[in-house]
C-alpha cells in the first residue's frame, strides 16, 4: 500500500535439498560424497552442493522405477519465490542467489531493485553483503535455525553476523524498518539478543560459552582430516594417527569420528580434533604427531591449526 519493498531472505540455494519417492523412500544421493542432490527446478538440474556434480531430474525413481514420486522436500530460495508469486500475484518478484545472477546481469538486478523496480526481493545470503536499499523497509527472515544445526563452534557468531546484515537491510534514516525471524528456538540467547537488538547481549552469552568450552578465543583448535578412496583404509589410518599421539597433559584429542560429510568428491574422511589452552604450542605438538606417525600411500592427511572450517 505504501509502495516500500519487502525483503524474504532463505540462506539455502536451489528449489529443495532433498528429492526423495514417496513409493519406496529412495533418496537421491551424490554418487561423489555423502550429501543429499539439491534440485534446482529453474535449470532443470540436480546439483551437488560440495563437488559440483549436476544431472538432470529423472521422470522415474532410478531405484524402484516408479514414474511421478519424485517429491521434493524442504525449502530453497526457488520454491520460496514460487511459493510468494503464489500468494502475491501482482506483486514484481525478484530472486537473487548465485546459481541464477553473477558479473554483470546480478550488477543490473541489484541497480534495478534500488531504483524500485521490484516489490518483493527473495534471496540468500547474496543479498545481505552491504547492499542499499532505500525503499526496502521489511525484511523476513525464514527458516533463520538452518546455520546453527551445524557442528562449527563459530556457529552462533556466523548466524549472528549473517542475521543481522539481513536485518539491517530493512529500513533507513527517513523509513522506520522491521525485521521478522522464524525460528524454532525463539528462546535461544542468539535469538532473544536479535530480537532485541542487543548485540552486548549476545557477545556475552557467546564468550561465556566458549570460555566454558575452551574454544576460540579462549583455547586453541588443530583439525586433522585423515581420507581415502576406501572407507576401512581411511577408518583403521585415523584410529592409528590417533594412537600415535605424543603425551601432553594440557592437549586434549577427540576422535577419531566420521567427518560431517562423510565422502567427499569420492574420499571417505575421518576426522580428529585437538583442543589446548592459547598458551600450548600446538602446532609443535602437531609436528611432533605426525613425526610418530606412518600412514599408507594411499591415505590422505589435511592439518588445519585454528580452523575455520569444521566439514
Amino acid at each position: 500500500e505504501r509502495g516500500e519493498q519487502t525483503l524474504l531472505f532463505l540462506n539455502r540455494r536451489g528449489y529443495a535439498p532433498l528429492t526423495l519417492c514417496r513409493a519406496c523412500g529412495h533418496r537421491l544421493q551424490c554418487p561423489n560424497c555423502s550429501a543429499w542432490l539439491v534440485q534446482h527446478r529453474r535449470a532443470r538440474r540436480l546439483l551437488c552442493h560440495h563437488c559440483g556434480h549436476a544431472g538432470p531430474i529423472p521422470a522415474a525413481c532410478p531405484s524402484c522405477g516408479a514414474e511421478e514420486k519424485l517429491a521434493a522436500v524442504g525449502p530453497g530460495v526457488e520454491r520460496l519465490a514460487e511459493e510468494a508469486a503464489r500468494r502475491w500475484p501482482e506483486a514484481r518478484l525478484a530472486t537473487l542467489s548465485s546459481d541464477l545472477h553473477q558479473g554483470a546481469a546480478l550488477k543490473r538486478l541489484l541497480e534495478a531493485i534500488a531504483e524500485g523496480a521490484y516489490d518483493i526481493i527473495i534471496g540468500t545470503q547474496l543479498i545481505a553483503k552491504g547492499h542499499h536499499f532505500p525503499n526496502l523497509t521489511l525484511a523476513g527472515v525464514v527458516d533463520a535455525d538452518l546455520a546453527l544445526e551445524t557442528t562449527d563452534p563459530r556457529a552462533a557468531e556466523r548466524t549472528w553476523q549473517l542475521l543481522a546484515q539481513v536485518a539491517g537491510r530493512a529500513g533507513r534514516v527517513d523509513k522506520p524498518g522491521l525485521a521478522l525471524i522464524q525460528t524454532h528456538g525463539p528462546e535461544h540467547p542468539l535469538m532473544a539478543a536479535l530480537a532485541a537488538s542487543d548485540r552486548d547481549a549476545f557477545i556475552a552469552f557467546e564468550r561465556a560459552a566458549r570460555q566454558a568450552a575452551g574454544m576460540p578465543p579462549f583455547g586453541r583448535l588443530a583439525a586433522l582430516i585423515v581420507s581415502a578412496r576406501d572407507d576401512e583404509a581411511a577408518a583403521d589410518a585415523a584410529r592409528r594417527l590417533a594412537l600415535a599421539r605424543p603425551p601432553a597433559d594440557r592437549v586434549m584429542v577427540l576422535g577419531p569420528v566420521a567427518a560431517p560429510i562423510h565422502r567427499l568428491r569420492g574420499r571417505w574422511r575421518y576426522r580428529l580434533l585437538a583442543q589446548s589452552p592459547r598458551a600450548i604450542d600446538l602446532s609443535a605438538f602437531v609436528r611432533a604427531w605426525l613425526s610418530r606417525a606412518a600412514l599408507p600411500g594411499s591415505v590422505r592427511l589435511e592439518v588445519d591449526i585454528d580452523p575455520y572450517s569444521f566439514m
